[in-house]
């Protein structure tokens, strides 16, 4: 097939002139030449992709190489020898698909090397990187949806899903090719034996997503380099010294009934309780089962959406009733139902109150759970949206503007302003004293915020727009519900480093706002699917 010249920004045709050896600038026992991938100190075989590669069950794969897919839809794997490393006269490997709206691509190589001295440092990186999308007019054009990964297994194993493989961050810019920070990586050898993995996430629809991968290099380090994230052995021998494996996995798809929202978790009574909105319902799940138990009706026609759970009550938001509905949490009695604001969204619930997000009424409603009374409506930003309380508080988005902190007698203790319009996604640790709030419309980010100061501290665009956030503080673990593409992207919630995605059921335009932790585990809402993906999050 015929493979097209990429166009190239002015800025960046003038990095061609930047050999490749900046990643291994720092010292170490025997620096790489220029261009590394063709110095014989070179680690990795055949790092320059020279051709013409070799036939695999995926297709034609550089020497010394291997494919690997992660995704239902196998890419097509050629070499190419017409878009590759400057200074370097190898070819590259090459990966593309045609993609709609509902497919994506996950899919790399790898290579296993020997001959390593466990308890060495070594360090690689993937030098060219290119990523690039057709969308039918002829022209590569750059994006933010196509990513690039680096891992490693420093025990040896090949296979690119096996726990013991240690990944990187994606790299998610589409502008730069050249040496990106992002994909180098240093590890202690455990074995004589490690397999570095180069891994490509397409996702950009309607088009021809591409990637090509050139110069790969590796050596011995003797420092590892500064700022470089270096993984331990994940034990080391005959030293009682181990390092925490976490745990994060798809355990379970509970079916619940048609289109979820909202989710509360009660953990002392190892139960998830989950709006149905189209029977004005709430179905219960036995955490311990991951079964579901029960269906609560509210009673009403006022369709469920936000959840909240607190001393033994449910408090329910009745989307198109301008209501809540309060229920028994054990046997689902209806006890009350009471108005609060227009087009009640999200609800949190902690220590006997309940605060109710009004989105078109822009105000927050407060609720006795005990005497079922509203004791507050206070006025807040445009849209207030979803909720997340703790103690004798509840932290809500607003749209108009950033996240709002009320009291549980209804009185504003702040509103954080600096995270700006289309806030939506909110969750709170307070141990850690940081909130997390998602950002919607052109945004797309994540964001901590440090709530001595109220201020963000940290930020990151995801791939897609990021809807509901949930935070497990017993593993410092993020959760962020990316509907578009049906997928809980998992990062650290200190960093906001990539951790892993994780496929969920289908959300549908309305799905995305219900995830909640609780007893260990994460309970997604899938609103299309009608099901509650569980997710395992656990630390040893």
């Amino acid at each position: 097939m015929l493979h097209r010249r990429l166009i190239l920004l002015t800025a960046f045709v003038a990095t061609f002139a930047i050999f490749l050896l900046t990643q291994f600038s720092t010292p170490r026992a025997s620096a790489l030449s220029n261009p590394c991938a063709q110095d014989p100190n070179n680690l990795t075989s055949n790092g320059s992709m020279f051709g013409p590669g070799h036939a695999t069950s995926f297709g034609i794969v550089a020497d010394g190489w291997n494919p690997f897919v992660l995704s239902s839809l196998v890419p097509t794997f050629e070499w190419v020898n017409n878009e590759k490393s400057p200074g370097d006269p190898g070819g590259s490997q090459y990966l593309w698909a045609d993609l709609d709206a509902t497919s994506t691509f996950d899919a790399g190589i790898y290579q296993t090397i020997s001959g390593l001295t466990p308890g060495n440092y070594y360090h690689f990186g993937w030098g060219y990187s290119l990523a690039a999308y057709d969308p039918g007019n002829q022209v590569n054009t750059r994006g933010n949806l196509i990513g690039r990964q680096v891992g490693v297994d420093a025990t040896g194993g090949t296979s690119a899903s096996a726990p013991t493989v240690n990944w990187g961050n994606i790299y998610w810019d589409g502008i730069a090719a050249l040496n990106i920070p992002t994909l180098n990586m240093t590890f202690t050898a455990q074995t004589t034996n490690a397999t570095i993995f180069l891994r490509a996430i397409a996702m950009q629809p309607s088009a021809r997503d591409k990637v090509w991968f050139d110069s790969i290099c590796m050596e011995r380090v003797t420092t590892p380099p500064t700022n470089a994230r270096v993984f331990l052995p994940i034990v080391a021998s005959n030293t009682g010294v181990t390092q925490t494996i976490c745990t994060t996995t798809n355990v379970a798809t509970v079916t619940v009934g048609a289109t979820p929202k909202g989710v509360a978790a009660d953990p002392a009574s190892n139960r998830v309780y989950v709006g149905l909105f189209n029977d004005s319902s709430v179905a219960v799940i036995d955490t311990t089962t991951n079964q579901k138990i029960a269906t609560f009706s509210t009673n009403t026609q006022g369709h469920s959406n936000g959840v909240g759970v607190t001393n033994g009550r449910l408090i329910v938001s009745l989307r198109d009733a301008s209501a809540v509905a309060i229920l028994d949490a054990v046997n689902g009695t209806v006890i009350a139902t009471r108005t609060v604001g227009a087009l009640p969204y999200g609800v949190g619930a902690a220590n006997g109150r309940a605060w109710v997000a009004n989105f078109s009424s822009n105000s927050v409603s407060v609720i006795d759970a005990t005497t079922t009374n509203v004791i507050s409506t206070t006025s807040v930003g445009d849209s207030p949206s979803l909720v997340a309380s703790v103690n004798d508080r509840a932290y809500v988005s607003y749209w108009g503007g950033g996240v709002v902190s009320i009291r549980n007698d209804g009185v504003i203790l702040a509103d954080i302003t600096q995270l700006g319009g289309a806030t939506f996604g909110v969750a709170v640790n307070l141990s850690a004293n940081r909130l997390y709030a998602t950002r919607r419309d052109v945004y797309n980010s994540t964001n901590i915020v440090n709530l001595n100061t109220n201020l963000v501290i940290n930020s990151v665009t995801e791939p897609v727009e990021p809807i509901a956030i949930a935070v497990n503080p017993a593993t410092n673990h993020l959760f962020i519900v990316l509907p578009s593409i049906n997928t809980v992207r998992v990062r650290d919630a200190t960093t906001l480093a990539f951790i892993k995605d994780l496929s969920i059921g289908v959300q549908g335009n309305d799905g995305g706002d219900g995830i909640v932790v609780a007893n260990s585990q994460v309970y997604v809402s899938n609103n299309s699917a009608g099901t509650v993906s569980v997710i395992q999050d656990v630390c040893q």
